[in-house]
């Protein structure tokens, strides 16, 4: 399924920016999990299998307030896609998922004119690095993995 106007909408496509596909989760992608990316640069599109976290953060009960469910996320028509090395102080993981947080673009001069017309930049902070990954694209599309 798709990430629409609800969690369960029907599965017909809808392309939309990241900030809107936000909306539509109860956490946004506050505390997802990147379990792996790849980017087609030919394509244009870049992929992040995640844990999106969906629980409901004043449950007295933890399975309800810690759920979580695997999506793709992909970015459709990416004009970049920028991985900031992780700070040295910082273990590098042992292929455990890390934790990230969609923020804002960044006012870097050079990423803002690549931004395509219509469409959006965005990054992840990813907690375990202590670093970014910049993007922008003209469409994100979130697609749900298996059953919920």
């Amino acid at each position: 399924m798709l990430c629409g106007s609800s969690l369960d909408t029907p599965s017909h496509s809808r392309h939309v920016n990241l900030e809107e596909l936000e909306g539509d989760l109860p956490n946004g992608l506050h505390d997802a999990l990147l379990r792996g990316f790849s980017s087609d640069l030919p394509e244009r599109r870049a992929e992040f299998i995640l844990n999106v976290w969906l629980g409901d953060l004043h449950s007295s009960v933890t399975a309800e307030r810690e759920r979580y469910r695997a999506a793709r996320l992909e970015l459709l028509g990416l004009a970049y896609l920028v991985v900031d090395a992780h700070h040295p102080t910082y273990p590098v993981g042992d292929g455990a998922p890390v934790r990230v947080d969609a923020c804002a673009a960044d006012d870097d001069p050079q990423r803002a004119p690549q931004v395509p017309p219509g469409g959006f930049a965005g990054r992840f902070f990813v907690t375990e690095w202590n670093a970014f990954i910049h993007f922008a694209a003209r469409d994100a599309r979130l697609t749900w993995i298996g059953a919920s």
